[in-house]
């Protein structure tokens, strides 16, 4: 048994709540079972709206990041091995039981931290770019760009593919930030391709300080506010890679 504290998805106060849960293949997870009843337990409902829990287990207290489970139906198969009494509980409602993996918030390096690094990184080239750009050097400028552009296209695309919609579907609450920072990609990859033609015509020198200071502008409050929307869900989910 543990005591798992949400955050109330309309009221924003705290609500505290006893559930079973079950250690599966290292991780803690627990079933909104309801006890088998046709609408879904509250607590269920906050984590919908605000994933970040507070998990006691008797022994320990800890915050987790409460994830749907991407592969409910093995992960259920498992938890009624363990205790049949949730099969049962499925059996008395037509809906579907969702089951949720609580994922610690640990402090050493996860896959958010990466992410930041990542930003921090492209932040500096932007600098460096930046002064570059202001030395009156074009070809050099202009080859430094192309690679940073290639860099930061391959991130984008990387997050648009994968990262986004693994968070979309294990923190629903997550998908309206997703969505606007895709689109943010949208504008970002537009101003690329402005300021890569102003490079290769070499005829508009103060458009072009113009737009990169735009492209910079922009990535900075894009940076900061993705690193406020998905660093503490990627700690939850993922070590930092290799």
């Amino acid at each position: 048994m543990i005591q798992l504290t949400t955050t109330g998805a309309r009221t924003g106060r705290k609500h505290r709540v006893t559930l079973g849960a079950l250690r599966i293949d290292g991780q803690l997870v627990v079933v909104a079972s309801a006890m088998g009843l046709p609408k879904h337990p509250a607590w269920y409902h906050n984590i919908r709206k605000n994933p970040l829990v507070t998990v006691e287990t008797g022994t320990e207290t800890f915050e987790a990041m409460a994830a749907i489970a991407p592969d409910r139906d093995a992960l259920f198969a498992k938890v009624v091995e363990q205790q049949p009494g949730f099969g049962d509980y499925q059996a008395r409602t037509t809906r579907v039981l969702p089951v949720l993996v609580l994922h610690r918030l640990d402090r050493v390096r996860r896959m958010g931290d990466w992410i930041v690094e990542v930003h921090d990184w492209l932040r500096t080239e932007l600098r460096d770019l930046r002064a570059q750009l202001d030395s009156g050097e074009p070809l050099s400028f202009g080859k430094r760009c192309l690679g940073f552009c290639s860099a930061l296209t391959r991130h984008h695309t990387g997050e648009d593919t994968a990262i986004f919609p693994m968070l979309a579907a294990q923190f629903p609450a997550l998908a309206p930030a997703l969505t606007k920072l895709g689109e943010e990609h949208v504008v970002v990859a537009q101003l690329q391709e402005k300021i890569q033609r102003l490079v290769d015509e070499e005829s508009d020198p103060a458009r072009l300080h113009a737009e990169f200071d735009r492209l910079a502008s922009a990535l900075d409050t894009h940076f900061t506010y993705e690193e406020s929307v998905i660093v503490t869900a990627l700690n939850a989910l993922a070590p930092a890679p290799g």
